[in-house]
């Protein structure tokens, strides 16, 4: 009985380990980004900055984090939830919540959901570097899903992407400029408007809002992580 007690704190601390090292290397190229943009950043909002609208957070609720999380919430803010890191593959990292539902993010674009009624089983799609890095941008994307019937169903997509002029936004008590990327995509069924706010000047994605499915529609995610103390 000892032994198997000692085998299962080895494994949660390896698990622990593994979801530190999954985002280090990301947390400490962002956490320079925003560590030398919040030196110069207003300490208190200006009239001109937009909060984000619905998500109450802190600086303190932050701390009490000590693993790499993101933050998700419907469009109506009325179902949130937090999820920390699983692992990474090829650098897409995969992030699950307490209650067991993953998402799967390519440098902030989600590509895959697991333990939603009607999961995004993979997405093909133009990387986000050349994404990102447009300020306009004609593509086709691949939606692809698990039928009833554990078939795939594939819903095919035209997209038209812009990138818009800079503006600011409030998150955990600092005022950052962000640029916003759009993405509105259409197929012969469903159509959608996806958005980015990415870091100004960069191709990182700071807050998103993403269409998931004809069934659960859109969600946001808000990158935690990267204002986490290293």
């Amino acid at each position: 009985m000892n032994l198997k007690i000692l085998i299962l704190c080895v494994v949660a601390f390896l698990i622990s380990c593994s979801s530190d090292d999954v985002v280090k290397k990301e947390k400490e190229e962002f956490y320079g980004i925003y560590r030398d943009f919040a030196k110069k950043s207003i300490t208190g909002p200006t009239k001109s900055s937009r909060p984000l609208e619905g998500i109450e957070r802190t600086s303190s609720w932050l701390s009490n984090f000590n693993q790499p999380i993101i933050l998700i919430s419907s469009t109506d803010f009325k179902n949130q939830a937090t999820l920390i890191a699983l692992g990474n593959n090829e650098e897409k990292l995969t992030w699950v919540s307490a209650d067991g539902i993953s998402l799967t993010y390519d440098q902030g674009i989600l590509i895959a959901t697991r333990g939603y009624s009607q999961d995004l089983y993979s997405l093909k799609y133009t990387s986000p570097k050349e994404l990102f890095g447009s300020n306009r941008l004609s593509y086709k994307k691949v939606h692809r899903y698990l039928n009833s019937e554990n078939k795939y169903n594939d819903l095919n997509f035209r997209c038209r992407a812009k990138k818009i002029p800079s503006k600011t936004i409030q998150i955990l008590e600092l005022e950052l400029t962000i640029d916003r990327f759009t993405e509105e995509c259409e197929s012969e069924q469903y159509s959608y408007k996806n958005e980015f706010d990415l870091l100004a000047g960069t191709t990182i994605v700071i807050v998103s809002k993403q269409w998931i499915s004809p069934a659960n529609q859109y969600f946001l995610t808000y990158n935690m992580y990267a204002f986490q103390k290293t």
